[in-house]
């Protein structure tokens, strides 16, 4: 992460962390893609957006847990047009798994500013 002793203006200094943000998604896509390298080409699963997605997994949620899938879907978003389409799907299937963990849902109830 770019220190405070390297840019000299404002500017600078966001253009740094979008740097440094654009290489720690590239070193994440590179780990990702050695484990799990590209399959041969299949047919694609159907289409869907992401408003759609945020709905069905807000629905899944329990209660407790429905106002952070909007934050959740909204990083994987984010990010997404960078990392390969496998590595989205493994992301949304962990945010999944977190949201109907009992386990995730206790912890969080414990300490809501863990995330």
């Amino acid at each position: 992460m770019p220190t405070s002793a390297g840019p000299t203006s404002l500017q600078e200094h966001r253009l740094g962390l979008l740097v440094w943000k654009a290489r720690q998604i590239r070193q994440a896509v590179t780990a990702f893609e050695q484990s799990w390298p590209p399959l041969p080409p299949e047919p694609a699963v159907p289409t869907f957006g992401w408003s759609q997605l945020q709905r069905q997994l807000t629905d899944l949620a329990p209660p407790e847990l429905q106002p952070l899938v909007a934050d959740l879907v909204s990083a994987i978003r984010k990010e997404s047009a960078a990392k390969p389409a496998e590595m989205v799907l493994r992301e949304i299937l962990t945010i999944t798994a977190t949201v109907l963990d009992d386990g995730f849902r206790e912890k969080y109830a414990e300490d809501p500013t863990m995330l």
